[in-house]
């Protein structure tokens, strides 16, 4: 049991690598919460060969360890004024910690799943709104949720559609010429790696079900939301009503309502 929390604990100490900076008391307590598993024992887990000699260094991380620029996307591109998402070629890291000798860890793996957004059905539908919300703020979310990398794909995923058909032949854009879908990309310890999925898709199939536009609370959110944003927020506006609530959370199962059409 403890050399399986030890594993997790060094994949959050992995995970965690990026936002060393932005993060130093998690880091420091996941440190200290290493030692004592370890009990100490400086050839089972060494402080320095945490810090410096991380598998992160295989993924690019920088040796200053930089706080990452939370409003860009990793391994993807946005446009300006569009939806433009380009995902870099998908590299699966050697994931090995230094020192752990006879220590059975479970391996860090990476997956890819798609799931398929019902265009046919539903053709005025705002999926790709829906998804992004505010400035990308509703994706950032479920990111930040589930730890998984979403990525919209296919015709339409591009909100100029001038654009995207002068895109769709393009290295890197032949995505565009398959239907609209989104990409869930995973990478953790072989054992949890599938319930994480599970979980990240659980939460977009529950974004993607229309619902009548009266009923739609998640829509009132991702608006007040912008208006906050913009600086327009007038509280006494019934459209703005009600406030954002964990009952009316996107992420709970009965909260999954409409975003407006033609976006």
């Amino acid at each position: 049991m403890m050399r399986r929390y030890l594993a997790e604990l060094l994949a959050e100490k992995q995970k965690l690598g990026p936002f060393l900076q932005v993060l130093p008391l998690c880091s420091r307590l996941l440190n200290q919460e290493i030692r004592q598993v370890s009990g100490f024992n400086q050839n089972f887990v060494d402080h320095d060969r945490l810090e410096h000699e991380s598998p992160l260094r295989s993924l690019g991380q920088p040796p200053n360890g930089r706080a990452m620029d939370l409003e860009g996307w990793p391994a993807m591109q946005v446009e300006e004024n569009g939806y433009i998402q380009r995902m870099a070629p998908f590299q699966t890291p050697p994931m090995s910690w230094p020192g752990l000798q006879g220590v059975p860890t479970t391996p860090i793996v990476k997956r890819v799943v798609r799931l398929d957004v019902p265009v046919e059905k539903f053709p005025n539908y705002n999926f790709v709104g829906r998804i992004l919300g505010p400035r990308g703020n509703s994706l950032k979310r479920v990111e930040a949720m589930t730890e998984c990398r979403v990525y919209i794909r296919g015709r339409g995923s591009v909100k100029d559609s001038v654009k995207e058909e002068k895109l769709k032949d393009k290295p890197g854009y032949e995505h565009l010429n398959e239907p609209l879908h989104v990409l869930v990309e995973a990478e953790f310890p072989e054992d949890i790696i599938n319930a994480r999925l599970d979980y990240a898709m659980t939460i977009l199939e529950n974004l993607l079900k229309p619902v009548d536009e009266s009923l739609d609370h998640y829509k009132k959110q991702q608006l007040r939301e912008l208006a906050m944003l913009n600086g327009t927020l007038r509280e006494e506006s019934p459209s703005m009503s009600p406030s954002m609530s964990p009952s009316m959370s996107p992420f709970n199962s009965t909260g999954m309502k409409r975003a407006k059409t033609g976006r």
